[in-house]
């Protein structure tokens, strides 16, 4: 060998394939993870129960699925804030449920709400104060766009309320911190909470916001999914200049496949201003929703009274379930706030915290793998939602305990969950629960209930320390 030859032979070439130092430790969507577990389970024979993702399950509307038939030549591409018809129908959507004086300009259209937020984040300046706990892929938008994020105190004993006060505070530490905080996320109703905030708190919200200059994304994408007790406002009703309402159709219309989200940007010459980066940064990564999709979903924003029916009995059924497994966790001795919207419920299971010690649970992740690996329960732990890893808190999932346990065929687990919306009529929100004129057969909920109370009851064997 040449001495030349021996130099090279030296020189480190680098290595392929090498990681960008954004995602050196990035994991996949925890919510997504526990889907993809559970279905690996369940496909090695394990009948786990699901609490773990928040899908609404629902078959979809047929007035959708004829609309997507019929579109479903058209193949070319759409206008990258989306086709002008489905901008102006959820413009006027939003104008008839939430109120909301805004325009087809002012619309914006993605391939679900989860990238039109991942978008906002990169394009608006300023760092992001971000409650806790808030849903898992907030945070990890915000560090990918190279903001730092400032948690946002919640009061776990009122349905995690968000407050001025709390606000102020984050601001302040943020400023502390170096930190230039200019954005807030909220998501009402919550995921993972369930929670949604009252009337009076987001007027106050808004008036904070403005007040502080700061950019307000609501995530609104439970918004029609209200179970009756507590009304959906949006604080762009009271901050309309700097709020953002985001949302879309997988979830109150049960189409989470067929990707399709909306942002709604403030009017004016700031708006406008917002609009254009947004579209020339989407322009650059998803070009535009998918066509048929785009033409489908313009009959989801349009009134008909039987698909405004179909996601009012939707609402009612997901309340229901949602609330029947509230007053289990309750009766059994946990804490968890009443839900108010959505699927999802948030208990802590403090109260057992020395019994769990005498299991070596002491976080929330170990909590999560006890109930899976022991119990066949799948759960997200509350450290997925910027929780302090010893909160005992979970997030369970409601919206797959409807589906029939014995369903031959897909066409026999449709006709059941047909069935169950049908009943819905006779469910009644209550300022306390709820009263029913017809029983529902809702076996997987049992099911659910059962194992939650057989595993509450297997802890009586472990002491109680302290008061």
């Amino acid at each position: 060998m040449s001495s030349k030859q021996s130099q090279q032979s030296q020189i480190q070439m680098p290595f392929p394939l090498q990681l960008a130092p954004s995602m050196q430790d990035m994991l996949s969507s925890a919510t997504l993870a526990i889907n993809e577990a559970v279905a690996a389970r369940r496909a090695a024979g394990q009948k786990t129960i699901h609490l773990g993702f928040g899908e609404a399950s629902f078959p979809l509307h047929p007035l959708l699925r004829g609309a997507l038939n019929a579109a479903a030549e058209q193949t070319g591409y759409a206008p990258v804030p989306g086709i002008a018809a489905l901008r102006q129908a959820i413009a006027d959507y939003l104008t008839r449920t939430r109120h909301l004086e805004t325009t087809a300009a002012s619309i914006a259209v993605g391939p679900g709400s989860k990238p039109l937020i991942y978008t906002l984040l990169h394009i608006l300046d300023g760092d992001l104060l971000l409650p806790a706990p808030s849903w898992v892929s907030y945070a990890p938008h915000a560090r990918l766009a190279g903001k730092q994020i400032i948690g946002v105190a919640t009061d776990d004993s009122d349905h995690h309320r968000l407050t001025p006060r709390a606000l102020t505070d984050a601001l302040e530490r943020a400023r502390g911190q170096g930190a230039d905080a200019r954005i807030l996320i909220v998501n009402t109703p919550s995921n993972p909470t369930g929670g949604m905030l009252a009337r009076e708190d987001v007027e106050a919200l808004a008036i904070w916001c403005r007040a502080h200059g700061i950019t307000l994304i609501s995530d609104e994408i439970y918004a029609e999914l209200a179970h009756g007790w507590r009304e959906h406002i949006s604080p762009a009703l009271f901050y309309p200049e700097g709020c953002i309402v985001t949302g879309g159709l997988s979830k109150a219309f049960s189409a989470g496949g067929w990707r399709l989200g909306y942002a709604a940007l403030p009017g004016g010459a700031a708006g406008a201003r917002l609009m254009n980066a947004l579209r020339a940064l989407a322009s650059e990564i998803w070009s535009s929703a998918a066509t048929p999709v785009q033409t489908a979903a313009v009959a989801a924003y349009t009134y008909h009274p039987d698909l405004e029916r179909y996601v009012q009995h939707a609402a009612r059924l997901h309340g229901y379930v949602a609330h029947q497994l509230y007053e289990t966790l309750i009766a059994l001795g946990a804490l968890c706030p009443r839900p108010a919207g959505g699927f999802y419920l948030y208990p802590d299971f403090a109260p057992w915290r020395s019994q769990l010690a005498a299991l070596n649970i002491h976080t929330s992740d170990d909590l999560a793998r006890y109930l899976l690996d022991t119990w066949d329960i799948a759960t997200l732990p509350g450290s997925a939602f910027a929780e302090h890893p010893s909160a005992l808190r979970l997030r369970l999932a409601t919206s797959l305990l409807y589906a029939p346990l014995d369903a031959r065929s897909p066409a026999e687990h449709e006709a059941a969950l047909w069935q169950l919306l049908d009943q819905a009529d006779t469910i009644v929100a209550t300022e306390t629960g709820y009263t029913l004129a017809t029983p529902l057969a809702l076996p997987a909920l049992a099911r659910a209930q059962a194992r939650l109370t057989e595993f509450a009851h297997s802890l009586l064997q472990y002491p109680q320390s302290g008061p």
